[in-house]
């Protein structure tokens, strides 16, 4: 009787390591997730840095575009969209800018930047991604960035949605008395040698 008392409590034991271990072990494999009471998965370390306007002087009545260098400092695998027809970036501006719709192109092929842990990536944005954005008066404007990617697990057949949002003030300066308009070049190679890469602040 004794003996079966001694594998009973060696048993329970072994389950109770097993439940506090377990979760410990999977959370560091998995790229520190963590997890709401809705389900959704959260990866932490990917962030979006260098984020600035192109042209760098945004002036009143010009279309611009927003770049940046996504950062990948968490211990998992992402993928996203990148300088296609799908833009990985959304933006909202609080007042001065709004973004404008363009025709989408049919003869896009959709193109995926997958980035390891400690990669980094720019930010490209063709002109068939149907993002532009225009300043329509001058002063400080608050940019709302949301980066979207995927996070590419052992336990998933596809990669699973996760985002990242950061803000980025800039100022937009009155427009030319001309009232000319500078219209952002699609792809420019720059100092970086990167299609669409301008230098960051």
């Amino acid at each position: 009787m004794v003996d079966r008392k001694q594998g009973l409590t060696i048993i329970a034991a072994s389950i109770i390591i097993t439940l506090i271990l377990v979760p410990m072990v999977t959370d560091s494999i998995f790229a520190v997730m963590t997890s709401s009471k809705t389900g959704f998965v959260h990866v932490k370390g990917v962030k979006v840095l260098k984020v600035h306007t192109v042209p760098s002087k945004v002036k009143s009545g010009i279309t611009f575009g927003l770049r940046g260098i996504v950062v990948n400092n968490s211990t998992a695998t992402i993928t996203f969209a990148n300088g296609t027809c799908t833009s990985p970036l959304s933006v909202t501006f609080n007042k001065n800018a709004m973004s404008v719709p363009q025709k989408a192109t049919a003869s896009c092929n959709a193109q995926h930047v997958t980035l390891k842990p400690g990669g980094q990536s720019p930010i490209l944005i063709s002109n068939m991604s149907g993002v532009s954005f225009k300043a329509i008066s001058p002063g400080t404007t608050n940019a709302t960035l949301i980066f979207k990617y995927g996070v590419i697990t052992a336990t998933s057949k596809s990669p699973i949605d996760d985002s990242i949002s950061r803000f980025y003030a800039f100022n937009i300066l009155p427009g030319t008395a001309s009232g000319q308009q500078n219209n952002v070049a699609s792809t420019t190679i720059t100092s970086s040698g990167v299609p669409g890469l301008f230098p960051g602040r």
